[in-house]
């Protein structure tokens, strides 16, 4: 909100707050916020809803320049009449993007362009192949070939990957790299995700996962479907002060029910939606310890869309690389939900792979069918690459 004043709530109000769903509380405090808000002539920026109530704008004024420049690019190749034109050329397409950035340098965006242009360069990028993919690629303006390599574009995996160190590890990363999977927004990773735990034999219709809720409804709606019938644990936010106020945080003795192996897979969200609270370190410390002592093949699927408003976040993906699959949505933070621009992170050394390694023989067979059509070498495909064919892609 854009006023550091507090808003005021009377004790009735409290104690009926203390009766009804996240989903309604949450909708509570908008409404007064939006009526603080109006009295102080003030708007309020919300991200806690399906659609933030604002947009970013620097990034899409980069963005449709950049259109313009892929154009250029296009008719330049190949123009008719008719309204076509051809596909942007490799050859010194770097030197025709510095000369479009010079003509265009006082353009809205044109300084977020040159200056990535350069950190990409500086970071390694070949110049040419940079401005090619932002120029044609799927995932940028133009969007006339499917993306290669198909996981995510290769410069794309440049800007992300440092992304998610900084803003899911509090820069504080684990030793090594993840591998990126882009994916048509937060949804689509879930669907992707569950698919292909069951699909590559980690989890088997019948299987025992955990939530830990409240989270968001899909999470709840998903392992009940038919073609996965889980057995769910909840895991619930319930713990409360000696004043008899919620924290949104979880008890001990509930988070210890990880503890049991029967229990494959945790589904969380955070921080929380909707209560909008990041896990507290001591959770995050007994889940560590909780994979260390007790059950070391917990699959933890973390979907962490909110950690970018919270200061200093750390996700599971930091604490426990090697259990942990994240999803990030730029959806948020970016005021972009309809642009669907979410990935998969999966550390490089994870337990997934390794689970996949040691299946039974009749499984690894199966396997070998269903991404033979992909590779000569199908054993080699590690889960990262392996949720494509699944996927559809």
């Amino acid at each position: 909100m854009s006023t550091d004043k507090k808003i005021v709530i009377s004790r009735s109000l409290e104690k009926k707050m203390e009766t009804i769903s996240p989903f309604e509380l949450k909708n509570e405090l908008i409404k007064l916020a939006d009526e603080s808000a109006q009295k102080e002539t003030l708007s309020m920026l919300n991200a806690g809803r399906g659609n933030p109530n604002w947009i970013a704008t620097v990034p899409r004024e980069a963005f449709f320049l950049l259109g313009k420049f892929g154009l250029e690019e296009c008719k330049r190749v190949m123009e008719f009449s008719e309204g076509i034109a051809g596909i942007p050329e490799l050859k010194d397409c770097s030197k025709r993007f510095r000369q479009f950035l010079e003509k265009n340098k006082g353009e809205a965006g044109a300084q977020l362009l040159a200056d990535t242009y350069q950190y990409l360069v500086e970071k390694g990028a070949e110049p040419d192949e940079l401005a090619h993919e932002w120029a044609e690629s799927v995932k940028s303006v133009i969007g006339d070939q499917y993306p290669v390599p198909d996981r995510i574009l290769k410069y794309t995996d440049m800007i992300v990957h440092p992304y998610l160190l900084q803003e899911m590890c509090d820069n504080r990363p684990p030793a090594g790299k993840f591998d990126l999977f882009a994916t048509e927004g937060g949804t689509a990773a879930m669907c992707y995700l569950f698919d292909t735990l069951q699909e590559n034999y980690l989890l088997t219709t019948g299987d025992q996962v955990a939530l830990m809720t409240p989270i968001f409804t899909p999470y709840i709606e998903i392992p009940a479907l038919k073609r996965y019938n889980f057995k769910v644990t909840e895991i619930c936010a319930c713990q409360m002060t000696q004043e008899g106020y919620h924290t949104w945080q979880y008890k001990k003795e509930d988070i210890d029910k990880l503890r049991n192996k029967e229990i494959k897979a945790l589904f969380l969200v955070n921080p929380s939606n909707p209560p909008s609270y990041a896990l507290s370190q001591e959770t995050l410390e007994q889940i560590v310890d909780i994979v260390k002592n007790d059950n070391p093949n917990l699959m933890i699927i973390t979907d962490d869309v909110y950690g970018t408003f919270v200061p200093h976040f750390r996700s599971l993906m930091a604490e426990v690389p090697a259990n942990t699959l994240c999803v990030y949505s730029f959806s948020k933070y970016f005021g972009a939900t309809g642009w669907r621009l979410a990935v998969i992170a999966l550390h490089e050394e994870n337990i997934y792979d390794k689970m996949i390694a040691a299946l039974p023989k009749e499984q690894k067979q199966s396997l070998a069918r269903r991404y033979g059509s992909i590779t000569l070498e199908p054993d080699k495909i590690n889960l990262s690459t392996g949720w494509l064919p699944i996927a559809g892609r």
